[in-house]
């Protein structure tokens, strides 16, 4: 990401955000991980977990950025390696 002076606004490159994107679809793998749910889609059931909280915390974040990882929850998401 880059500061213009002049004007300023920040430019971010699409590399870049890719990188950003890949790195947050990462991070909530290993939340997955550690809440022993699997990481390609599954249903959600009953009550909210930490985990589902932490991975919606990720996606909203992602969006305020003006990323789309293509899910509202976590769950929704397929994040096994490709």
């Amino acid at each position: 990401m880059k500061f213009h002076a002049p004007t300023g606004q920040f430019t971010i490159t699409p590399e870049a955000l890719e990188r950003a994107a890949a790195s947050l679809k990462y991070a909530m793998g290993h939340i997955r991980d550690i809440a022993k749910k699997p990481r390609r889609p599954y249903k959600h059931e009953g009550a909210l977990t930490p985990c589902e909280f932490a991975c919606k915390g990720i996606i909203d974040a992602a969006k305020d950025l003006g990323i789309d990882l293509g899910a509202e929850w976590g769950h929704e998401l397929d994040l096994t390696e490709k």
